[in-house]
């Protein structure tokens, strides 16, 4: 199925690409079909293999240009979209149809500039949760998805420290995907999480193993944050479980290629000690497997890994995929929360989500 994926979206972007050249030399003239078709391959590979190098070596150069890369990947993305509008549209109504070139790489010039506005900015979401057999308000903030060390760096996390400090939680969680490479190991990005007021507890997501699981817990135990490993620990009056980045079951394909030799959700949730009569809070990476987690008697889930989508219109898709996209469900008596997160992928961009830390008020 990954590798389906891989062919179908190698075959859109080639199709994208063509289609792109077409329009453009339709609109515009100038030059010939083959020399937009060239310039675009040349811009759009070249994204790729910077981000391939920034990744390598995250210099703070590579770094910043990588981050421009990505908003040049997302202005042409745009323009594929906006480019067959403005094609009905000619076949439609007389325009001009230089004019209506112009228009549509203002369009996509407007909406990928918007997005990374949208994308540099961090917001502080609220959400009150009722659990009946809670005795006493929790307050509590979610980190999750802040892919620090290729597209964000130390600023970024001392920003995000900064709003969670001011919040004045009882107990922070960090549900997976902190880390984006090994600069942020390698250049100390992840130093302000020594700053957070509040004992902090974390789990893995799948970029954290792609970083190097290892090398993230080891920088995390020293800045004293501790790694829930397929466990369970009662702190603030509710049972805190912490799960690696796990599929739900024996029958689920490992998409991410980071749960390969481990134990399912299943199973482990199956065989954690947990008390009926005191509340339960499950932290985990990827929203899946809630059935396990409501067979085993949680109260709450919180999760990431959806981006709640990151940029409209692609979120659509992702919302296919995840059926716990972003915000609060329940299933049976088990509630889901699902954060959009506070960072990004591919590109520094956010439409139609934002970068969100999560202030979680848990109310009897």
């Amino acid at each position: 199925m990954r590798r389906t994926m891989l062919y179908s979206t190698l075959i859109l972007m080639i199709l994208s690409i063509w289609y792109t050249a077409f329009r453009l030399h339709a609109h515009f003239g100038m030059v010939s079909f083959w020399v937009y078709q060239i310039a675009i391959v040349f811009i759009v590979a070249g994204c790729f293999y910077l981000f391939s190098i920034a990744a390598r070596r995250p210099t703070p150069f590579l770094r910043t240009a990588n981050i421009f890369g990505g908003y040049i990947l997302m202005f042409f993305a745009y323009l594929s979209i906006f480019l067959p509008i403005a094609h009905v549209a000619l076949l439609i109504w007389n325009l001009p149809s230089l004019l209506a070139g112009q228009i549509t790489l203002l369009a996509a010039f407007i909406i990928t500039a918007t997005s990374a506005i949208l994308g540099n900015m961090i917001v502080v979401r609220e959400t009150t949760i009722k659990i009946p057999k809670l005795k006493n308000e929790l307050r509590i903030m979610q980190i999750t998805d802040a892919h620090i060390g290729l597209l964000y760096g130390r600023e970024y996390l001392a920003m995000i420290v900064q709003k969670i400090n001011a919040q004045n939680p009882d107990f922070i969680v960090i549900t997976g995907d902190l880390t984006e490479g090994k600069a942020a190991i390698e250049q100390n990005m992840l130093e302000p999480l020594g700053e957070l007021n509040a004992p902090t507890f974390f789990v893995e997501g799948n970029h954290d193993n792609y970083t190097g699981i290892d090398a993230v817990l080891k920088t995390l135990a020293e800045k004293d944050v501790q790694i829930l490993h397929n466990e369970v620990v009662e702190t603030h009056g509710v049972q805190l479980i912490g799960l690696d980045y796990l599929n739900p079951d024996d029958n689920t394909p490992d998409m991410m290629l980071s749960a390969k030799g481990k134990p399912s959700m299943k199973s482990v949730l199956a065989e954690l000690p947990l008390k009926r009569d005191m509340p339960s809070v499950l932290i985990v990476h990827n929203p899946t497997g809630i059935s396990y987690a409501a067979a085993a008697g949680v109260d709450l889930v919180l999760a990431g890994h959806t981006h709640k989508g990151q940029i409209f219109p692609f979120s659509i898709f992702a919302k296919i995929m995840f059926p716990y996209f972003g915000g609060l469900y329940r299933y049976e008596n088990t509630q889901v929360f699902v954060s959009s997160g506070v960072g990004g992928i591919i590109a520094r961009m956010r439409l139609g989500s934002y970068n969100e830390v999560n202030l979680l008020k848990l109310v009897p």
